[in-house]
């Protein structure tokens, strides 16, 4: 019997169990935080003296002889490129082909489809059997949707605290004929987009397309901002307006800002430092803060973790305390890039419920990137599609 005959695709896990079953199989599952982590600690790339330093390449991931799958997936032209400057959906892929590269006897895959564009996930479907055909045993951790259907129905959100943010304007932002370059390659190209108060868009295109460093510039994280036309909450960037000014109308969630998050903090601090836009907390919370950080945890059944330090907690279960960090303060801009990426199918369920209450109040505009066409939520009914 080969070992093709022995491949599996596994629903309905929790994270402790998929683990464990890992750890049994001899297996380490490797997803893009711990890349972009070992890349951070190699060279300490957020210390002010690294700014600059290119960091690693997505060649320094790769054993020899790729090309077959990196044209597979259009990465042949990402090899010479720093990881800092390619996209989630991209990283994924580089992982998926160094691992398929090393021509193992099992291969094990974490929720492989997730942050691919529908490109690479049909081409990932056209591998796998390939693969199987070559007596490699593939073991999948797969989200099953069936188990989203046993989830309660959320009623209502915690509500906003404080006053609502000084600004009764209808745009919120405003980009006329944007471009964005990294090095030799243009990312973004003449945009122009406006952001009104509590119009929601959905935000497609293939992987490394920009959609990323798009929401960056919103953030006010993308330094090239400043070389542009873009107005944020009535004042242009590079005016005079300071980052806090922006922050504190924005709430987000993407896998930069995960791995950013490092500091030594509990779950519960980790949900009220939406309220300061810091990461980590610097003075002590109010009553008001703790007890609404703690009914968001609560509703996201997790209350139990509250003083739990963050980072010994499962990736998917992090990623969900800094979506409710995200919208603890109800922001007036929302940012969620591939929100759901590594989450279990019921916490994807209650962050897409999450996101279609918040949605209904329409004080709050939300930008939502995803992949996958079953994330979507039905309030949301602008699109902009990138290419």
């Amino acid at each position: 019997m080969s070992n093709a005959s022995l491949s599996w695709a596994i629903l309905g896990y929790t994270e402790s169990q998929k683990a464990e079953l890992a750890k049994a199989l001899g297996k380490k599952l490797i997803n893009v935080n711990e890349i972009m982590e070992k890349d951070r600690a190699d060279d300490a790339w957020l210390d002010e003296d690294n700014l600059l330093h290119p960091g690693q390449k997505a060649a320094d991931l790769l054993p020899v002889n790729c090309e077959r799958y990196l044209e597979k997936f259009n990465l042949l032209h990402t090899v010479n490129t720093s990881i800092r400057y390619l996209s989630t959906g991209e990283i994924a892929k580089i992982l998926l082909v160094a691992e398929i590269c090393k021509k193992p006897e099992m291969l094990v895959l974490d929720r492989p489809f997730d942050g691919l564009d529908a490109k690479s996930r049909k081409e990932l479907s056209q591998i796998i059997p390939e693969l199987m055909k070559e007596d490699v045993c593939i073991v999948m951790f797969l989200n099953d949707g069936s188990v989203q259907a046993q989830n309660k129905k959320i009623a209502r959100l915690p509500p906003k605290i404080g006053k609502d943010a000084e600004f009764s304007q209808e745009d919120l932002a405003i980009l006329r004929n944007v471009n964005v370059k990294y090095g030799e390659r243009l990312v973004l190209e003449n945009v122009n987009w406006t952001v009104k108060r509590g119009e929601h868009w959905k935000i497609t295109g293939p992987n490394g397309c920009g959609k990323t460093t798009l929401l960056s510039l919103i953030s006010g994280d993308n330094p090239q901002s400043y070389a542009n036309d873009i107005t944020l909450f009535g004042k242009k960037r590079g005016s005079g307006e300071t980052i806090w000014d922006i922050k504190k109308n924005i709430g987000i969630v993407s896998t930069l800002f995960h791995r950013e998050y490092r500091v030594s903090a509990t779950a519960l601090e980790t949900v009220v430092s939406g309220f300061h836009d810091t990461i980590g907390i610097y003075r002590n919370p109010t009553r008001m803060e703790i007890e609404t950080a703690n009914s968001w945890l609560e509703l996201a059944g997790i209350k139990n973790n509250a003083n739990k330090p963050f980072q010994t907690l499962p990736y998917g279960e992090q990623r969900l305390i800094l979506i409710l960090r995200a919208m603890v303060k109800h922001p007036l801009i929302l940012i969620l890039d591939e929100p759901c990426f590594g989450l279990e199918a019921q916490s994807r369920k209650l962050v897409l419920d999450f996101v279609e209450i918040l949605a209904q109040n329409k004080n709050t505009a939300i930008l939502f990137v995803s992949h996958n066409e079953e994330d979507f939520v039905k309030s949301i009914k602008n699109h902009l599609e990138l290419r």
